[in-house]
């Protein structure tokens, strides 16, 4: 067949079946010879039976001989060496880029795998002939789109499956036969493409990338706009948790409230006359504030916030000395917080005790409790007074400086109690 013009310029002329069969011919001896791939050779025949004009045949076939040359006795000698065997045993084996099947190719996957891959390879004859066994391992064999795939045989406690691309064979293109044996293993066939086909694919591509990408700048700036509302609203928990890593320890779960724990008590001192003053806005912003201080503390110190309500808090620990260290901390952040707002003065009292106490559900009760609670309404504002008994307790460690004990009566209580101030001021850091 010859390609010149008849009657008119190259891309005027039509073209017909008989023309388009008679190419395809052409490629498929080229392919033979090795000079295309058999991906390469479906693509053309893609383009072939395309094509409209006999320029656009010129151009499938610019860059091959014109005529085919026959196979010269010395090129035997350089063409690739031909592949009827791939194995993977306990490991893997592959055929891939430019390699050359001989008659049949046997993969052999024993607990291993193998891959076949036809897409660069240089066939001979219409029809590869693959015999797939798989046992305890895998076959994978990847052919090019528009290539015939049929596919046979049985498969034991195992798998076989055919997953070409749903697309019309192009005529004139070789047969992919794969008898499968599978024995608790998996033989595969299916396409995969690694480039485009043709300008106006890539084009469409492009413009689909193109939309894809205006969508997710949209649906990002979507998120971003979330992620602001959730950053706002959840700030307080992040500063928590920010502030337990600055002091060198992660935020701890709940401590067990069973048995022997300390019981902290707090309460802003007159909050009723800070909202008359202020007006409840505000008075409330004054609230989420303190409260914010109150639980950085606690999950530093490894606390439990057992209830709060309205400006009070009733916390519990494992440790005694843990407690105080918090009840110190709050005090100090307090008063950080009072000369950053001199006309808000925060001033918070606070009652320690150690002992047994009742638990039921999340609630702790019991004597400990009561007299936990009985000794902050003894505090005033600024102050930590804690019992004798936690004194003992924590004192030997030096890192806290009590007053001299001071003996109260606490309501509800017979007896007079002994507390003692904690001077937070010059307490060591916990």
């Amino acid at each position: 067949m010859t390609l010149e013009p008849q009657g008119g310029p190259p891309d005027d002329v039509r073209i017909s079946d008989e023309e388009r069969t008679q190419v395809v011919d052409r490629l498929r001896r080229h392919c033979a010879e090795g000079r295309i791939t058999l991906d390469e050779f479906s693509d053309r025949a893609g383009q072939v039976y395309a094509a409209r004009t006999r320029s656009e045949l010129v151009e499938v076939l610019a860059d091959l001989p014109e005529p085919v040359p026959p196979l010269a006795t010395d090129a035997v000698a350089v063409r690739r060496h031909p592949t009827s065997w791939v194995v993977g045993i306990m490991g893997g084996g592959q055929s891939k880029g430019r390699w050359r099947p001989e008659g049949e190719v046997t993969a052999l996957a024993i607990m291993g795998g193998c891959v076949v891959d036809l897409r660069q390879a240089e066939i001979e004859g219409p029809v590869v002939d693959i015999s797939a066994i798989a046992i305890m391992g895998g076959v994978d064999i990847i052919v090019p789109e528009g290539i015939a795939v049929e596919m046979s045989g049985v498969a034991i406690m195992g798998g076989k499956d055919c997953r070409v691309k749903d697309v019309t064979p192009l005529p004139g293109t070789p047969v992919v036969r794969v008898r499968a044996f599978a024995f608790w293993g998996g033989v595969t066939v299916r396409t995969k493409r690694e480039r485009h086909r043709g300008v106006d694919r890539a084009r469409d591509r492009a413009q689909r990338r193109q939309l894809q990408g205006e969508r997710s700048i949209a649906l990002a700036e979507r998120h971003a706009t979330r992620a602001l509302e959730h950053a706002a609203r959840y700030a307080p928990m992040v500063e928590e948790v920010l502030g337990a890593f600055n002091q060198g320890m992660k935020p701890k779960p709940p401590t067990a409230l069973d048995g022997t724990v300390t019981i902290l008590f707090s309460d802003i001192e007159d909050f009723t006359g800070i909202t008359e003053r202020l007006g409840d806005l505000r008075a409330q912003d004054v609230l989420h504030s303190h409260n914010d201080i109150v639980r950085r503390a606690v999950a530093a110190s490894g606390g439990h916030e057992v209830k709060s309500q309205g400006d009070s808090f009733m916390l519990a620990f494992a440790s005694a000395r843990r407690a105080l260290n918090c009840a110190v901390d709050m005090q100090r952040s307090f008063d950080r917080w009072s000369d950053s707002q001199p006309n808000v003065p925060l001033k918070v009292r606070m009652g320690l005790h150690t002992g047994e106490t009742i638990r039921e559900a999340d609630d702790l009760f019991g004597r400990t409790v009561i007299l936990a609670s009985r000794i902050a309404a003894e505090a005033g504002g600024g102050q930590i007074l804690v019992s004798s008994l936690l004194k003992e307790l924590t004192e030997s460690s030096g890192e806290f400086c009590f007053s001299p004990g001071r003996e109260v009566t606490l309501k509800g209580l017979s007896r007079t109690q002994v507390v003692h101030e904690v001077d937070w001021s010059g307490a060591l850091p916990g």
